[in-house]
């Protein structure tokens, strides 16, 4: 039976959930990282608890729920897996992404199962050609995250012939698997759940009605938010979705705290000396949480903003989106810095893999390599706008 016949939870419901399989996740955190992707058992859990639902439209099976609660159900799953937390946040976003569709567009995907999940990734890899009733398009994306996991992708490119500034001849086709392959290669250093590969596409057939403009910026530019109007679907699109790249990281950041607090509690230095009683230990605790506290009260207070813009129906400014972004982007390097001074106060113990700290250190690391975790980018546009520099 599909979900669309389900009773819809209330958002505590639905964060209790994703709490709720907390130490599943740690369970099969191992198994994910041998895999090199997220497992089908722990793919259909997340599934089976709805969580994917949480920001997709209501008319096709989701629960469009704020992006608190988005924001809330990444963390929490990034403190049992940072892999699975990121591949959350990444598919569950392009579940919102669809709402900005020709309602065809998502009855081909969701029309006969509306729990079926979208991969990416958006960067303009794509050539695209102009043919009767749409587009040939071929081309290859790296870093497709939850690959394995979905049966769509969102993929970027540009239509041939289209002139103009870049970020205005930016498209997003949406393409099935079955007009992709998967070409292994992903052999990385940390979130290696996370299963992010390569996709090949070799001059599919894209019908118009599946292609947008990409970024997003308003809201009403799009055909689908014509059907889908909740103030969801007018939040704004690009601070969400660094929001969304992001955060598993600072959910991670809180796994290892406990991870630390746990195996540093009663642990006796060379000296036979308890390690807990050293203050450069206890400093690094305190500050980590300190970091972890100040990083999900911006966070909090951020998606509450987003929430708000998209309830007053309001077009964000140039300026306000490019601060979202920069702090959101700078959540995986905050986190980073706080997991090394953790890593380091955990002795030479802390580098054992029968310990989960350093490969969750690793985890953290690889996140802020996303491109849209670049702080150096919004920073350096949010400063020429505050200095009135233009380029």
């Amino acid at each position: 039976m599909d979900m669309l016949d389900r009773t819809i939870p209330t958002p505590q419901e639905l964060i209790a959930r994703a709490e709720a399989l907390v130490p599943f996740l740690r369970e099969q955190a191992a198994s994910n990282k041998a895999a090199r992707r997220i497992t089908a058992e722990t793919i259909a859990r997340v599934k089976d608890a709805g969580l994917f639902r949480v920001i997709q439209p209501s008319r096709y099976g989701g629960y469009e729920m704020s992006p608190e609660v988005f924001g809330e159900i990444i963390t929490t799953l990034g403190r049992g897996d940072a892999s699975m937390g990121f591949v959350f946040g990444v598919v569950a976003v392009h579940s919102f992404h669809m709402a900005f569709y020709d309602d065809q567009a998502a009855q081909d995907v969701w029309g006969e199962d509306s729990s079926v999940l979208v991969g990416s990734p958006y960067a303009p890899n794509g050539k695209a050609v102009k043919v009767d009733g749409g587009y040939r398009v071929s081309g290859r994306w790296s870093f497709s995250s939850g690959c394995d996991n979905c049966d769509w992708n969102f993929l970027g490119g540009m239509i041939e012939g289209d002139e103009g500034p870049i970020l205005q001849r930016l498209h997003a086709f949406l393409i099935p698997r079955a007009d992709a392959k998967i070409v292994d290669t992903w052999h990385v250093t940390g979130l290696q759940g996370s299963g992010s590969k390569d996709i090949v596409v070799e001059d599919a057939f894209v019908p118009e009605y599946r292609v947008q403009r990409f970024p997003i910026f308003d809201a009403s530019a799009h055909p689908g938010t014509k059907l889908n109007n909740a103030p969801l679907f007018r939040a704004p699109f690009m601070p969400l979705f660094v929001r969304s790249v992001s955060s598993a990281a600072l959910g991670a950041l809180e796994g290892m705290i406990e991870h630390f607090s746990g195996y540093t509690a009663n642990r006796l230095n060379v000296l036979s000396e308890r390690v807990a009683r050293d203050p450069r230990v206890q400093e690094a605790l305190g500050q980590a949480r300190a970091e972890v506290e100040e990083m999900k009260s911006t966070m909090r207070r951020d998606l509450a903003r987003m929430d708000e813009i998209g309830r007053e129906g309001q077009l964000i400014s140039m300026d306000e989106m490019t601060l979202l972004m920069l702090k959101s982007a700078n959540v995986p390097h905050r986190a980073e810095k706080a997991a090394l001074t953790l890593m380091r106060a955990a002795g030479a113990n802390g580098i054992r893999n029968d310990h989960p700290l350093a490969g969750i250190y690793n985890d953290i690391l690889v996140i802020g390599q996303h491109a849209s975790n670049t702080p150096a980018t919004q920073a350096i546009s949010l400063g020429k706008m505050m200095l009135g520099v233009q380029d």
